[in-house]
C-alpha cells in the first residue's frame, strides 16, 4: 500500500504601484479594511510636522499603518486625520 502526502504551500504578496505622494489603496490591519495609505514623509506634510514625529506617533500606536514585505512603512490616512481632529478637539 502506498501513501501520498500532499503539502500546499499559500504565499501573499503586496505590489504597490503609484506615484511616490499619492495615496494608495492597501489594508489596514488596525481599521481591517482597504484604506488609503501614504509614506511617512507625505503624511508627514499632511499633518504640518516632521517625519521623525510621524514615526514616534507610529511608535506609540497613535496612528495606523503597514508595513510593505520590502520594509517601506505606509501611513493610514483615515487614522492620521482621525488623530489629528482628536488632537485639535483637544486643544480647544
Amino acid at each position: 500500500m502506498r501513501r501520498r502526502t500532499e503539502i500546499t504551500i499559500e504565499t501573499q504578496r503586496l505590489l504597490f504601484i503609484g506615484k511616490r505622494g499619492e495615496p494608495i489603496k492597501a489594508w489596514c490591519p488596525s481599521c481591517g479594511r482597504q484604506a488609503s495609505m501614504v509614506m511617512p514623509d507625505r503624511a508627514a506634510a499632511i499633518a504640518h510636522v516632521s517625519v521623525r514625529r510621524i514615526n514616534r506617533w507610529v511608535e506609540a500606536e497613535m496612528i495606523h499603518f503597514t508595513e510593505a514585505p520590502n520594509g517601506l512603512l505606509f501611513i493610514c490616512l483615515d487614522s492620521l486625520r482621525g488623530f489629528l481632529t482628536e488632537a485639535n478637539n483637544s486643544e480647544a
